[in-house]
C-alpha cells in the first residue's frame, strides 16, 4: 500500500470513528477496570449516573445467561457478585448493543444476526481461552464481542459500499478478500483502528485486526488473536454467521497447536459450545 493510500485510509477511519464514538461512561469503565488501584465503589459511581444503563445491566444479569438463584436488584450487589471485570464486560455489551439497534436487512444479512454473532463469538472465545488454560478469559470475551466492530461501522457509515460487499459474497471467498477487492481495506483493519481510538487494550485491538488472518500476526498477543480466530470459526461452523454466508476458512493447524488444542480439548469445547451459545441469546437480547 502506498503512503498516500495509507494516509487516505487513516483519514477515513478517523472520520468513521468520530461518527460512532464510545460514550464517556464506557470510556470511564474501561479506564477503571484497567487501573489496579480502582475499587468497586468508583465503578458503581461511574455506571450509576446512567439509569437506563443500570436497568439494562440488571435485566441481562437476571437473564438465563447468568442463571442466578435469586434476582439482583441493585448495582452494588451486582458488582460484589460478579467482580469488576465481568461488570465491565456486561456494561460494554449493553453499550455496544446500541450500535446494532435499528433494522437493516440486505441479501442474507440482518443487523440483529450480526449482533448475535458478535455475542456468540465473545462467549465462545471465553470458553476456548478457559479450556486451553490461557489467562485473560475476560479479555477474550471483549475481543470476541468487538471482533466484527468494523462490519457494523461499515453498515452505518458506508452503507452503499457495504451493500456492494454483501452482494459479492459467496461461500468460497472469505469476506476480508471481497472487502479488499471492493473497498481496498477490510472490516478487521477498520475495527482494529477504531478500537485503538476508543482506548481498548492493545491486545484486544490486535485480536480484532488479525482475527481473519492470525498467521500474519507477529506481536506479543498471539494467544488472544488465536483464541478469537478459533472462536469465530467455530461459531460460523455452527451456522452463527456474521453476514449470513458461511465463508470463514478454518485457522491453520499451527493456530490450534500454539493454543494446545488437540482432539480432546476440541471435543470439550464442542460439547459445551451449544449450551453456551443458547445462553448467549439471552445476553444478546436481554
Amino acid at each position: 500500500m502506498t503512503p498516500a493510500r495509507q494516509a487516505a485510509l487513516e483519514r477515513l477511519f478517523v472520520r468513521i470513528g468520530e461518527v460512532a464514538t464510545l460514550p464517556a461512561t464506557a470510556q470511564r469503565v474501561l479506564q477503571l477496570t484497567e487501573d489496579e488501584n480502582a475499587d468497586a465503589e468508583q465503578l458503581r459511581e461511574a455506571i450509576g449516573g446512567d439509569p437506563v444503563l443500570v436497568a439494562r445491566i440488571l435485566r441481562r444479569l437476571n437473564s438465563s445467561y447468568y442463571a442466578l438463584s435469586y434476582k439482583v436488584a441493585d448495582l452494588r450487589t451486582a458488582i460484589n457478585l460478579l467482580g469488576l471485570r465481568e461488570i465491565r464486560n456486561l456494561t460494554l455489551t449493553v453499550f455496544l448493543s446500541r450500535l446494532y439497534e435499528g433494522e437493516t436487512n440486505h441479501a442474507r444479512y440482518k443487523r440483529e444476526n450480526l449482533w448475535g454473532h458478535s455475542v456468540g463469538v465473545a462467549v465462545a472465545a471465553r470458553l476456548v481461552a478457559r479450556v486451553c488454560g490461557r489467562s485473560g478469559c475476560e479479555e477474550a470475551y471483549i475481543a470476541g464481542l468487538l471482533h466484527d466492530l468494523g462490519l457494523i461501522l461499515l453498515d452505518q457509515t458506508l452503507h452503499r459500499h457495504f451493500c456492494k460487499v454483501l452482494d459479492a459474497l459467496d461461500e468460497q471467498t472469505p469476506t476480508f478478500a471481497v472487502e479488499n477487492r471492493i473497498l481496498t481495506f477490510d472490516h478487521a483493519m477498520l475495527g482494529g483502528f477504531v478500537a485503538r481510538k476508543w482506548n481498548f487494550p492493545e491486545s484486544v485491538a490486535d485480536a480484532i485486526t488479525y482475527h481473519h488472518q492470525p498467521w500474519c500476526y507477529q506481536g506479543p498477543h498471539a494467544d488472544l488473536v488465536h483464541v478469537v480466530a478459533v472462536a469465530n470459526y467455530l461459531c460460523a461452523r455452527l451456522g452463527l454467521t456474521a453476514l449470513g454466508v458461511s465463508n470463514v476458512p478454518p485457522p491453520p493447524d499451527e493456530v490450534y497447536r500454539q493454543l494446545g488444542l488437540d482432539q480432546v480439548t476440541l471435543a470439550i469445547i464442542w460439547q459445551e459450545l451449544d449450551v453456551a451459545l443458547e445462553k448467549a441469546v439471552a445476553l444478546a437480547h436481554g
